[in-house]
């Protein structure tokens, strides 16, 4: 009988988690096309959203969520983006940056969506201007703002809410 309050349970079951969020990524991106058309360009972000929800609900019994992000981080530049450095930079960090402010971010809907919100405007700024320096974006930062920032903070937004109290829930099921 397999225990399923084990440690090792604990982060397998995390882990399978993220890996959800890793594929959901890509295959709601192309599931739903309208969200991409010249004027209005939205890059979903589950994965940095589960990631966010795990680590600010994590009790800090170790590393293991920033080994998962670095591995999945090379899968999704490999995979996702191509260019590898951008999301195994991404994830990694973000996981430390929250680490580093969790004492600080009480248990609430609002304050979690605000430190997700932070995180995603700051991984997007990230990605605009690693592609401003690669010569792969050429908007100029203002039709960056109204064209793909807003839409993905707006999107990435409402996804946090659909998905924010199951994935709590779940989560702190795991650590029960």
């Amino acid at each position: 009988m397999v225990d399923l309050k084990s440690k090792t349970a604990k982060y397998i079951g995390q882990f399978i988690i993220l890996l959800l969020g890793f594929f959901l990524d890509g295959s709601l991106k192309s599931t739903f096309t309208n969200l991409n058309k010249p004027s209005f360009q939205v890059s979903l972000q589950i994965l940095l959203l589960l990631l966010v929800i795990m680590v600010l609900h994590d009790q800090k019994e170790d590393n293991h969520l920033f080994w998962y992000s670095l591995i999945l981080g090379v899968l999704y530049d490999s995979y996702y983006s191509r260019i590898f450095g951008l999301y195994s930079t991404i994830l990694p960090l973000t996981v430390i940056v929250v680490q580093t402010v969790q004492s600080y971010i009480p248990e609430s809907f609002v304050f979690e969506w605000s430190m997700y919100f932070i995180v995603l405007t700051i991984s997007m700024l990230y990605l605009y201007i690693i592609g401003v320096f690669l010569n792969l974006a050429l908007v100029d930062m203002t039709r960056f703002i109204t064209d793909w920032l807003g839409p993905t903070l707006l999107v990435n937004s409402i996804i946090f809410l659909v998905l924010y109290f199951p994935m709590t829930k779940l989560i702190n099921w795991l650590w029960q």
